[in-house]
């Protein structure tokens, strides 16, 4: 009996595997007990799935805050494991957006984008038409709109990384042939992207409590700080580092990365009121 209970705690429970070792080499499952009920284990294995909190997320927190472009090219060099995976670090940036909501040109009140949009004469006949046939008042379908376009806003923001690498798809041509290539790296400087935008209402808050005013020149520098200015200098750094290029080429680079990112920008803003158009 001894022997076998010996070759049952060797073997993994998951995949049967032979396990020598904390975790399966075979399926990378955790080799504790089966016996083990603790409540406490089963909140520690939640809370580490929802937040990623283990090693793989704070190392890959640090590279994308500290080194530009570095967890990118180690992830393309093969070191997968190493970090999270590059989807789920913007999951976990968007889904800090969908509750912080700082990104207001990523939703736009229906007024901009029937007026100030390069589009919006099109969709402006389009607008006009839909309250004619639906009797519907324009300030009252302003607002079923805007509600609208902020979910989905929110809930299709990844989009623009697709839209992102296919300008650096393009930039890099000739160093980097693959797209694949260009989608991590619009994956990992995204979420930098959307992480400066985060940070900058909390940067507003924290200069109002100082200050106690809320239009200074301090305010001023500081969304720029954080809406162009940390996003450009990341931009520089991640391209050469992506591209292994001189800094020379890196800054007109970096200024074209920034640039994709207006123009993937344009496109969300027309593809959202097509949805938000069509569901309300």
């Amino acid at each position: 009996m001894e022997e076998n209970h010996d070759i049952i705690k060797t073997q993994c429970l998951n995949c049967n595997a032979s396990v020598n070792g904390n975790f399966c080499q075979q399926c990378g499952q955790a080799t504790r007990d089966n016996t083990d009920r603790a409540i406490g284990k089963l909140l520690g294995e939640f809370f580490g799935n929802v937040f990623f909190l283990d090693n793989r997320f704070l190392l890959s927190g640090r590279y994308l805050f500290r080194y530009p472009g570095r967890m990118t090219v180690e992830f393309l060099r093969g070191k997968r494991k190493k970090f999270i995976s590059p989807i789920t670090l913007f999951l976990f940036f968007n889904l800090i957006y969908f509750f912080v909501n700082p990104l207001s040109d990523y939703s736009l009140s229906l007024e901009d984008q029937v007026y100030s949009q390069p589009y919006s004469d099109w969709v402006r006949e389009w607008v006009v038409s839909k309250l004619k046939t639906e009797g519907v008042e324009g300030p009252d379908y302003a607002v079923t709109y805007q509600n609208n376009s902020d979910t989905i806003s929110k809930s299709i923001m990844i989009i623009n990384v697709p839209l992102i690498a296919f300008f650096v798809y393009v930039l890099a041509l000739k160093k980097r042939r693959f797209y694949y290539d260009s989608l991590i790296f619009a994956f990992h400087f995204f979420s930098l992207y959307m992480a400066s935008w985060i940070m900058l209402p909390w940067a507003d808050n924290l200069i109002f409590l100082i200050s106690g005013q809320s239009e200074s020149v301090v305010a001023s520098i500081s969304f720029k700080l954080f809406a162009f200015g940390i996003p450009l200098l990341y931009a520089i750094g991640s391209i050469k580092r992506f591209m292994n290029i001189r800094w020379y080429w890196a800054i007109p680079a970096g200024f074209l990365v920034l640039l994709s990112v207006n123009l993937a920008n344009l496109f969300y803003r027309f593809i959202i009121f097509l949805v938000t158009f069509w569901a309300t």
